[in-house]
């Protein structure tokens, strides 16, 4: 410990030499504060907290009153060794004196630090187990949904048209996530060889065609229920050319981009300062911020005008302006999640965003059959009358069976026939 001709020799030193001291100091060493006199605060002008150590052995700089300084995490405290990766804070107060204490609430031990890396590890397992289940519910979902609609001929309008394209979008997209799945590993994005790139591709196009047949579903419906026009003026191309023709020029300039500037690793990630995602993610923040405002009007139009109007065709808009104000928000908060993805620092956070994102975008595929197809009281009531067609035939075949295969006497034959006379 320093001693009081110590004292009196480091307040001789020059400022600068006195912090070279200062963070050559051991981790033990006790406050130095009560050595740095008065004089030195005369030096400066402004308001300033001196350098300082406190009891614990961080080395705190001068800093101007009103500042909150951070320093990184003693190495060693009492025996034990900490991960400096993380930050300790002090505030330096208004009057020019630093607070009692520092915050280390973020300094944790290295045993502790590797027990949440093993945490983060298990959690991330089971994410993925989490990703795998929940796009394979969806995929199922999304297979039988699309049979359904082939099926159903009755139901066959333009409306369901939508919503069966919007379904076969969610099943290649679903289907190009379990490729990637696959085909991706560490080895083959470092080839970056072209099946990769191509596979890339493949599934952001199918992600962005997801958004722009949402984008058609609120064309539809805006354009029946906002603008009053007949839906008989629609025509089916002009959705395909929305939802299946509009997203290829954007993923073909994406993919020039990516080869020009940012040529590696299968076009995974990007490289920093490099922006050619944002090709085919404008778009797609575009097409959303304009459905929100479709979904405003038809809410706006569906609650004044049409409140009292009781007809078929207004009771459908009705159900599927439900849906979509469900599946619409799902869609934008699970991309959305994509710009908040909490930092390392937070363990909590990144959890909690590890399950959030991992449940909402593996089951997305899930909710849109559910709300377009399964709870579709046009799908129902089409499902409910071809099972009812097939109970007859089955029930009729089984009598013809039943009478065919009973034993036949004379006796019974010819009464038959005397019956049959008699009507005669």
């Amino acid at each position: 410990y320093v001693s009081y001709f110590g004292a009196v020799f480091i307040t001789s030193l020059p400022v600068l030499v006195l912090k070279v001291i200062c963070l050559l100091l051991p981790a033990d060493t006790h406050s130095l504060q009560v050595l740095l006199p008065l004089t030195y605060r005369s030096l400066f002008a402004g308001v300033y907290c001196d350098l300082s150590v406190d009891g614990i052995g961080t080395c705190w700089p001068r800093s101007a009153a009103g500042e909150l300084v951070s320093r990184p995490c003693p190495e060693q405290f009492n025996g034990i060794h900490y991960n400096t990766t993380n930050r300790v804070y002090r505030e330096c107060q208004v009057n020019g004196s630093w607070a009692a204490r520092g915050n280390y609430s973020q300094c944790c031990p290295f045993s502790l630090y590797f027990l949440f890396q093993r945490k983060s590890k298990v959690h991330y397992q089971v994410a993925v187990i989490i990703n795998y289940l929940g796009h394979c519910i969806s995929l199922g979902a999304l297979l039988l949904a699309f049979t359904l609609f082939m099926r159903l001929r009755s139901i066959r309008c333009l409306r369901n048209i939508i919503h069966w394209n919007l379904i076969s979008a969610f099943i290649l997209r679903n289907a190009t996530w379990f490729i990637v799945q696959l085909t991706m590993n560490p080895a083959v994005t470092e080839k970056n060889q072209v099946w990769c790139r191509l596979v890339t591709a493949g599934y952001n196009y199918f992600h962005v065609t997801n958004f722009f047949w949402m984008f058609g579903e609120g064309c539809y419906l805006h354009t029946a229920v906002v603008l009053t026009y007949s839906t008989d003026k629609l025509r089916k191309w002009m959705f395909i050319c929305i939802g299946w023709g509009i997203p290829f020029p954007i993923i073909v300039a994406w993919a020039f981009g990516k080869l020009y500037y940012d040529n590696e690793k299968c076009w995974f990630g990007k490289r920093a300062g490099v922006y050619t995602d944002y090709i085919y993610q404008g778009p797609m923040i575009l097409v959303l911020l304009i459905n929100f405002v479709f979904l405003f009007n038809i809410v706006r139009i569906l609650m004044t005008k049409l409140r009292a109007s009781t007809t078929s065709e207004t009771i459908q808009y009705r159900k599927a302006v439900k849906a979509t104000l469900v599946l619409l928000p799902l869609l934008g908060i699970t991309y959305m999640l994509f710009f908040v993805n909490p930092g390392g620092e937070d363990e909590v956070a990144r959890i909690v965003f590890i399950y959030f994102n991992s449940i909402l975008e593996s089951f997305q595929g899930f909710f849109v059959s559910v709300f377009y197809c399964f709870l579709n009281s046009e799908v129902r009531s089409a499902v409910r009358k071809r099972w009812i067609r097939w109970q007859d035939r089955h029930s009729i075949r089984s009598r013809v069976i039943r009478a065919t295969s009973l034993p036949t006497s004379p006796s019974r034959v010819s009464f038959h026939s005397i019956k049959q006379s008699s009507n005669l």
